[in-house]
């Protein structure tokens, strides 16, 4: 894994060898985005790296989960994407029990940031919170009425801990954060890619603490397909789990590469 990172290095200084695709005058190479969007900064490099996209639950270049991240921002990262594991068909449950119509349909989409506080979703007229409940070891979704009343329903969504170490373990043993710089001319988005931090083995204890601080969020993006075969059935976009990039430093091993 050490030579990986290395390699990984070894990359980036290639791509700070070539030429400036914009002379800013700073002496930094500019790279033109390649993808409107918040994404492009990611999408950019990776391009750069010759790395083909994919949706794969697995690590990016060589067992590195790689993470583009614009230093001017304390933006949110995404760990991993996971859907609850249990019942089966949770999300198709969890949409159609808790959801709101989509306004290009008359199906019910659910769309809503989780936190273990109570968070209301206007939309949805209820809370949602995420309790960890270490007797079941599991995190258990909990949804409540617009006056604050626990819903008791036939089932309980919940993640296993033995899921969530297996999101960890298959993407996260080695996260590489590419500190970036963005600037923009004429509407166009230019990066550079300065350094990387390496943050090493994040651990299900450390995900948990994050989530007991209130610093881990988890997106809830269950939509609905509108054509095709799948038409009217439950859309998992991707259920995020998300830490703001200085709030990650607080629960991880990590190391500065030059």
């Amino acid at each position: 894994m050490e030579n990986n990172v290395y390699l990984l290095q070894e990359k980036l200084n290639t791509i700070n060898s070539q030429p400036t695709e914009f002379d800013f005058g700073d002496g930094k190479v500019w790279y033109k985005s390649h993808r409107n969007g918040p994404t492009g900064i990611g999408k950019t490099f990776e391009d750069l790296l010759g790395k083909k996209e994919d949706n794969l639950p697995l690590p990016d270049f060589h067992q590195i989960e790689l993470k583009a991240h614009d230093q001017a921002e304390n933006s949110y990262i995404t760990l991993f994407t996971k859907s609850p594991n249990v019942p089966r068909g949770v999300n198709t449950l969890l949409r159609e029990r808790y959801g709101y119509k989509d306004i290009n349909s008359d199906q019910k989409i659910l769309h809503t940031s989780v936190t273990s506080k109570m968070q209301f979703n206007a939309k949805s007229n209820r809370y949602f919170m995420i309790v960890n409940d270490p007797e079941r070891e599991s995190l258990i979704l909990r949804v409540y009425t617009h006056s604050r009343e626990l819903i008791k329903d036939d089932f309980i969504a919940e993640w296993s801990y033995d899921i969530l170490k297996k999101s960890l373990n298959n993407k996260l043993k080695t996260l590489a954060v590419i500190n970036s710089s963005t600037k923009v001319y004429n509407k166009i988005k230019y990066y550079s890619y300065d350094n990387i931090k390496i943050i090493y083995a994040l651990s299900l204890e450390q995900l948990l603490a994050a989530l007991e601080d209130q610093k881990l969020i988890v997106d809830l993006r269950l939509g609905v397909y509108h054509s095709g075969k799948n038409l009217g059935k439950t859309h998992d976009h991707g259920t995020g789990f998300r830490i703001k990039y200085n709030d990650l430093l607080q629960y991880a091993y990590t190391e500065n590469l030059n």
